[in-house]
């Protein structure tokens, strides 16, 4: 009779592949050092292939391993999806650990959450805030909700939207000082910057027919959006702040976009991070799932800001 790998076999293994330690995926599993080393042995054995170089100091997949472990997480995922419609057929349960930035975490997806939670009475939530970039598993986060240029390739992603940013400021700001026309006139003014949009202390403004770059006079740099938003708030210079902080501002007259035929040349995506085996989780799919339908194909704080001002995102490519 011919043999096969035992679940428990490629379980190790994926756990071993997204974790980067035999020691991790063993406090994961709750198995014993020998018990990992033993099934991961055991099913090089059976498959004739190495699928992980182990150095002291780290581990690698081999090439064979790589197409292992592709293949094997989307067989564990599709089996604990199968197994969650199982367990989740009615209501869905439990408690959703989440991490995300935190002036978006804070300015838009603890509104999202509260209407996730409310839409699912059984379901509890806990979200830390917090700008680094935090391990989901060393600190059992289920999801990460991250605004970056690139994604970490230990996890899965999925775009949840594109993160576009303006130049404004205080209209007080703007009456007590020169006006500004084109972007040079920027070399004359305090500006507030965040390190994402500014290179070598320039910030590039991009119109629909050109491209400039200007060297800028930065009086407070800052990789807080929330620290940045309200020095604009108080007429301290000229930002460069996302529009999921400043679009409800801009609405009500507290900030004015500044310039606003160019837009800055750098864009973010939201993204929603995970491992590809929690994509399996009831809670974790049916969550991801409602914050891409709840924030549509253009977020709502870009449908408002272009229906009231004149500034449309879509102007500027994303």
């Amino acid at each position: 009779m011919k043999s096969f790998a035992s679940l428990t076999q490629i379980t190790v293994f994926v756990r071993i592949a997204e974790l980067g330690s035999l020691s991790a995926a063993g406090r994961e599993l709750e198995l014993s050092p020998s018990a990992i080393s033993k099934n991961l042995s055991q099913l090089e054995e059976h498959l004739g292939v190495l699928l992980v170089k182990r150095t002291t100091r780290s581990l690698t997949l081999t090439d064979s391993g790589r197409v292992i472990f592709e293949r094997a997480s989307g067989i564990l995922a599709d089996l604990e999806t199968t197994l969650d419609a199982a367990r989740h057929s009615k209501n869905l349960q439990g408690n959703l650990r989440l991490t995300c930035s935190m002036a978006f975490g804070a300015k838009q997806l603890t509104p999202v959450l509260g209407r996730y939670l409310d839409a699912h009475s059984e379901v509890s939530a806990s979200i830390s805030l917090d700008d680094r970039l935090t391990n989901l598993v060393e600190e059992n986060f289920d999801v990460a909700v991250r605004i970056t240029s690139r994604t970490d390739s230990s996890y899965a992603a999925r775009k949840l939207a594109t993160i576009h940013w303006v130049y404004c400021a205080a209209p007080g700001y703007l009456d007590a000082n020169e006006s500004i026309h084109k972007p040079a006139d920027i070399r004359r003014h305090r500006c507030l910057t965040h390190p994402a949009m500014t290179t070598e202390g320039a910030w590039t403004f991009r119109g629909k027919n050109d491209s400039q770059t200007v060297t800028i006079r930065s009086v407070l740099d800052s990789n807080s959006s929330l620290a940045l938003h309200e020095a604009a708030l108080q007429g301290k210079g000229v930002a460069c702040l996302p529009t999921y902080v400043v679009a409800s501002d801009i609405l009500k007259g507290a900030l004015q976009i500044v310039l606003p035929e160019y837009c800055p040349a750098e864009t973010h995506t939201l993204y929603a991070m995970y491992y590809r085996t929690k994509y399996a989780n009831a809670l974790v799919r049916s969550f991801i799932d409602f914050v891409v339908d709840d924030i549509g194909r253009i977020p709502p704080w870009d449908r408002e800001l272009g229906e009231v001002v004149d500034f449309s995102v879509s102007d500027c490519p994303a």
